[in-house]
């Protein structure tokens, strides 16, 4: 009977365990981001807010820090209780901390951030270039966390025509079935996007492009080709096979 009676325990202890660190996954702090672009031009500024709901549902006390790679930055920092704003600061750094702390009611945390889309120092196709729009971190005692990462994919009027020259060579080669020739083109641009020659890779791309557009119009020949004789060779059975039913009545005929 001990036995059974200490195995009970040891499930409903084990229940216990699930149930609470179901309780603390469903705690997690939630965010949510407005005018978040996908993708910005260099020199524009960007004007996004990110808002963390039930802010102090895991931690009544702790220190919100803020990252970002824009430049001319200025930061807002909210504090809202029931819909009211309770309290308000501001910063003008690419990082940002404030020690925030409430009662456990489930506050709203309201970041706002404004500033310029920095150079494009490291062109690269693929993956493409992303800059840090907003990084929200959270310090509880010794550790720090990153909540969420907002990011943006900066570009230049002329890394942006250059993409697009090199994306639809890529679409035409594909639908070409592939070209060694037009691929190695295709390669070239790509290595000079990476290297900031935009020209180079508009006129590689191009040449991708038009090489591989070339071997699709043949492709496409050769099958107009292919499908006309063998009509004909269906046309010349269908025809010839007329003609020998028509010759073998006739002789059929005669017999009678």
């Amino acid at each position: 009977m001990s036995w059974i009676r200490s195995s009970k325990t040891a499930v409903v202890a084990a229940l216990l365990v699930v149930l609470l660190g179901a309780t603390g996954t469903a705690a997690a702090l939630e965010l949510s981001a407005s005018n978040v672009p996908e993708e910005a031009e260099v020199g524009s500024e960007v004007n996004t807010t990110v808002v963390i709901d039930d802010a102090y549902t895991e931690n009544a006390e702790w220190t919100l820090r803020t990252e970002t790679e824009l430049n001319n930055v200025s930061w807002t920092v909210e504090e809202y209780d029931q819909g009211s704003r309770i309290n308000q600061w501001s910063g003008g750094e690419k990082t940002f901390e404030q020690a925030l702390a409430s009662d456990p009611k489930g506050d709203e945390v309201r970041i706002t951030i404004r500033g310029d889309v920095p150079a494009l120092e490291d062109p690269n196709y693929e993956p493409r270039e992303n800059v840090t729009l907003v990084a929200v971190k959270r310090t509880t005692g010794s550790n720090t966390e990153t909540l969420k990462t907002y990011s943006v994919h900066h570009y230049t009027n002329e890394s942006k025509t250059a993409r697009e020259a090199i994306d639809s060579a890529q679409a035409t080669i594909e639908q070409a079935g592939g070209d060694s020739e037009a691929q190695s083109d295709l390669d070239q641009a790509i290595s000079s996007y990476n290297s900031g020659n935009y020209e180079n890779a508009i006129s590689n791309a191009n040449d991708a492009e038009n090489q591989a557009q070339q071997k699709k119009q043949s492709k496409q020949t050769n099958q107009m080709l292919l499908f006309g004789g063998i009509g004909a060779v269906v046309l010349f059975v269908v025809v010839g096979g007329v003609w020998y039913w028509r010759n073998q009545q006739d002789d059929y005929d005669k017999l009678r």
